[in-house]
C-alpha cells in the first residue's frame, strides 16, 4: 500500500531555514521534492533531532523503519537522516500533537513495541491484519509470536486468528466503561424498563460484531450486567412495581403454567389486563429475570417448572429417540408448539435434531 504522506524521525544537521523544510527526499534511489513538518524537537539534550510529518507529490510504497536521507537541491551536503515510523499520516490539529508525539516515541522502539503501539492507537475499532502488514515488514511467524506474547502480558485480546484481529486491554476496559454508563443513563431516563435491547445497543456503539460480543461477555462474567431475553440491564437494577402489577405478575405466571399463554396472543394479553405493549414486555421480562419463565423463539413463552417437568419425562423415555408425535402425545402440544420447543430443547442441550427425530442425549 503506497502512501504520501508519513511520520518520520530525522537526525538534522543544524537548520537555519523557516520551517516547513523543502527538501530532496532520498529514499529507494530515488530523489523527489519533499516538504517537512515540524512536530517539534525531541528533547533540548538531542539537538538536531526531529519528529516530521513528510509530503511527498509522488506515492511512496514505505513501510515501519524504512531508511532515508534529506538533501538540499543541488549537490550539496546531506541535511539529515530519518527512519519513517508511520507510514501513513495525516494532518491533524496543534492540540492532537501531544498524542501525536506520544504514538511516535513509542514507534521508535522495538517490534513488539510497535505492534502494541499500533493496536492502542486503534481503539475500540480493534487491529487488523491487513494493516500491521501495510504498516511493517513482520512475518507472519514474528506476528504471530508478537501477539501471544502481547497477550500473555495481559496487554491485548486476541479476537481472531485467521486472519488475526486484536484489541488492546486498554481499549477493552474503556468500552466497558462506556456501556456501563450507557446502561446507567438509560435506566435513570426509563425507569420503568427493565433494560436495553442488544439491536439498540448495537446500534448505539456500531462496532465490530466480536468487539462489541467480546465486551459483553467481559462484563456479564463480572457481574456487572445481566441479560433478560433481548434485552441488557445492569446488575443491580431493579423495576420498580406497583402492588397491581405485582398481582398482574403472578397471574401471568399462574396463566403460563396452565399452558393459557399458548392460546392467547399477545394483544390479547395485553387487553386483558389494560397495559401497553412496552409495560407488558417489561412484566413478562420480570417474569424471566426472576426464572419463572422461559422465553424461546418465535415467542414460545413456558412456565419453567413445567419445562423442567418436561425434560424429566425426556430423560426417563423408553427409547433414545423421539418422534415429532410422541413429543406431541408426551406435552399435549400441538405441532405448532411442539417443533419450536423441541428447537428450544436442542439448543439448551436436552435432545439433538437427527433427521425427523430427535435424538435424547
Amino acid at each position: 500500500m503506497k502512501t504520501v504522506c508519513f511520520d518520520a524521525i530525522v537526525s538534522f544537521s543544524p537548520i537555519e531555514k523557516e520551517k516547513p523544510l523543502y527538501a530532496l527526499l532520498l529514499v529507494q534511489g530515488k530523489k523527489i521534492s519533499t516538504s517537512f513538518y515540524f512536530y517539534g524537537q525531541i528533547q533540548k539534550e538531542k539537538q538536531g533531532l526531529f519528529f516530521v510529518r513528510v509530503h511527498s507529490p509522488k506515492p511512496l510504497f514505505l513501510k515501519w523503519k524504512d531508511k532515508f536521507e534529506v538533501q538540499e537541491p543541488g549537490k550539496k551536503p546531506l541535511l539529515g537522516e530519518g527512519l519513517v515510523l508511520n507510514p501513513f499520516s495525516e494532518k491533524i490539529s496543534r492540540r492532537k500533537i501531544k498524542k501525536k508525539i506520544a504514538f511516535l516515541e513509542c514507534l521508535q522502539g522495538e517490534e513488539k513495541e510497535m505492534l502494541f503501539a499500533l493496536v492502542q492507537e486503534k481503539g475500540i475499532l480493534g487491529l487488523k491484519e491487513k494493516e500491521i502488514i501495510d504498516f511493517s515488514s513482520l512475518t507472519n511467524s514474528v506476528l504471530l509470536n508478537l501477539t501471544q506474547e502481547l497477550e500473555a502480558e495481559g496487554k491485548i485480546r486476541i479476537l481472531s486468528f485467521a486472519p488475526l484481529f486484536l484489541l488492546s486491554q486498554e481499549s477493552l476496559d474503556f468500552l466497558c466503561q462506556k456501556i456501563l454508563s450507557f446502561l446507567a443513563q438509560f435506566h435513570q431516563k426509563y425507569p420503568e424498563q427493565t433494560g436495553v435491547s442488544i439491536e439498540r445497543i448495537k446500534r448505539r456503539f456500531k462496532l465490530q460484531p466480536r468487539i462489541l460480543s467480546l465486551a459483553l461477555k467481559h462484563l456479564s462474567r463480572a457481574g456487572q450486567i445481566k441479560e433478560i431475553g433481548d434485552k441488557l440491564t445492569l446488575s443491580d437494577f431493579k423495576v420498580t412495581l406497583t402492588p397491581e402489577e405485582e398481582g398482574i405478575l403472578r397471574e401471568l405466571e399462574e396463566m403460563c403454567f396452565k399452558g393459557e399463554f399458548r392460546s392467547l396472543s399477545f394483544e390479547e394479553l395485553r387487553q386483558r389486563f389494560c397495559l401497553s405493549s412496552k409495560r407488558l414486555d417489561t412484566l413478562l421480562s420480570i417474569l424471566i429475570e426472576r426464572e419463572k419463565i422461559i422465553q424461546g423463539k418465535d415467542g414460545l413463552i413456558l412456565h419453567s417448572e413445567w419445562l423442567d417437568e418436561v425434560i424429566l419425562r425426556i430423560k426417563k423415555f423408553e427409547k433414545r429417540e423421539l418422534t415429532v408425535a410422541e413429543f406431541k402425545k408426551m406435552t399435549g402440544l400441538t405441532r405448532k408448539y411442539a417443533i419450536p420447543l423441541l428447537e428450544l430443547l436442542d439448543q439448551m442441550g436436552v435432545t439433538r435434531r437427527k433427521g425427523p427425530l430427535r435424538e435424547i442425549l
